[in-house]
């Protein structure tokens, strides 16, 4: 509507101008004459040469990167050789957190060359955890002296994504609490022996690297796609993580930091060569089992999409995990809202190296760290408590912030 608007106003003016110079004449007539007919001839050629199509270039992969960091995505733009050389492009997208439905804007203005090639550079702020989709694209277009405006919007499907990884944080209570019966130089014979013993007690998708013994063929023939044996390792070098994904207040308000310990506890442990089991009480009650460094990037990944919507309690699904992973098994509890009942589960649970990381918020009463420390010490568990308002975060580790920036720079 804008350009039409402009286009009838100087046609207008061109009008007025012809008749102020045929009528009147004069060395003033004819200059806003010729002028006008020079700047519609100007908007003409314009508008043939912004109407050729746009194509922009993107990768094809995933794009991850950590939370609170920074992303510039490099954009190629294909327009041909345009008529009008002299403008600019102006680039916006807008992506989506399929989590929690929040949207990032990121803008970028190029200006036009004879090659027909341009790049844009997106920034991205540092976001929040999760997956984030590609809702919408637009490119605009402007000429030099800003008379035409064409604006170019197409709407994705969702085939680019951005994941959020959250950024492990460092605990070194925690740290030491789970690598404590492990010596620091990693697993040794006696526990290598131990996990040549397994028992197989369930499968998942086939990993490249695993042996071909490994391979769980009744579930492939019953799933169309490879599945391997899930194993039990029985000893001290698993650790169980329980994770509150619960409904409440509390929970809601300091789950980012909880899902940050979680990673940080989990990164710890496959450091001291420990295997780990993470279990969450989001409303699909998901669980993975990490065995390697390797598998580090697969825990982060379901991590970044964990939701805080469950509606069961933590208590009997850190008792049924403890159960169902065997004795001998370290144990983290990772939450915001304590009770009692998990109390009651955690001294059950005593024999075993038991941790318990409390996440209170900034609205927590001034006593309730010192309440739960107390409670846990009597259950016989290691004690954290993590402010969710100051927590300090790590840098990632074990290449995979490396692994994200890259992948973050070839966009």
């Amino acid at each position: 509507m804008r350009n039409v608007l402009i286009t009838l106003l100087l046609f207008v003016c061109w009008g007025a101008s012809w008749y102020w110079s045929e009528v009147f004449g004069g060395r003033s007539a004819w200059i806003c004459f010729y002028g006008l007919s020079l700047l519609l001839s100007y908007l003409g050629i314009g508008i043939l040469g912004l109407m050729r199509p746009i194509r922009v270039e993107r990768p094809k992969a995933q794009i991850r990167c950590w939370s609170g960091e920074s992303v510039e995505m490099a954009l190629g733009l294909r327009y041909g050789i345009p008529m009008m050389p002299l403008g600019w492009l102006l680039i916006e997208e807008r992506w989506m957190n399929m989590g929690t439905g929040e949207t990032v804007v990121v803008r970028d203005t190029v200006r036009l060359s004879l090659s027909g090639e341009a790049t844009a550079l997106l920034r991205l702020p540092g976001m929040p955890r999760g997956l984030y989709r590609l809702e919408e694209s637009g490119v605009g277009i402007i000429d030099a002296f800003g008379l035409l405006r064409i604006h170019r919007r197409s709407v994705q499907t969702g085939q680019h994504r951005l994941l959020v990884l959250p950024r492990p944080l460092q605990l070194q209570t925690a740290a030491e609490g789970a690598g404590e019966e492990l010596p620091r130089s990693g697993p040794q014979p006696q526990l290598q022996r131990q996990a040549a013993s397994t028992l197989a007690y369930g499968t998942r998708p086939y990993a490249p690297g695993d042996p071909l013994n490994r391979i769980h063929w009744r579930s492939t023939a019953r799933a169309g796609a490879l599945r391997a044996k899930e194993t039990e390792q029985p000893g001290a070098d698993r650790l169980l993580i329980c994770l509150d994904a619960a409904k409440g207040v509390p929970n809601a308000a300091a789950f980012g930091t909880a899902v940050e310990a979680a990673a940080g506890l989990a990164q710890r442990a496959m450091q001291l060569g420990m295997n780990v089991r993470l279990a969450a009480t989001d409303r699909q009650g998901r669980s993975i089992e990490a065995r390697g460094r390797e598998r580090f990037a697969e825990l982060l990944e379901l991590l970044a999409q964990l939701p805080c919507d469950g509606d069961s309690p933590l208590a009997p699904s850190v008792q049924r995990e403890a159960l169902h992973i065997g004795r001998g098994v370290s144990v983290a509890v990772v939450t915001a809202q304590p009770d009692e009942q998990l109390m009651r589960v955690l001294f059950r649970l005593r024999e075993r190296a038991v941790h318990m990381v409390y996440v209170h918020g900034k609205d927590a009463a001034p006593n309730a760290v010192q309440e739960w420390r107390r409670q846990a010490e009597a259950a016989g568990c290691r004690f954290t408590a993590v402010s969710a308002s100051n927590r300090r975060t790590a840098g990632g580790g074990e290449g995979y912030g490396a692994e994200a920036k890259h992948a973050a720079a070839g966009a």
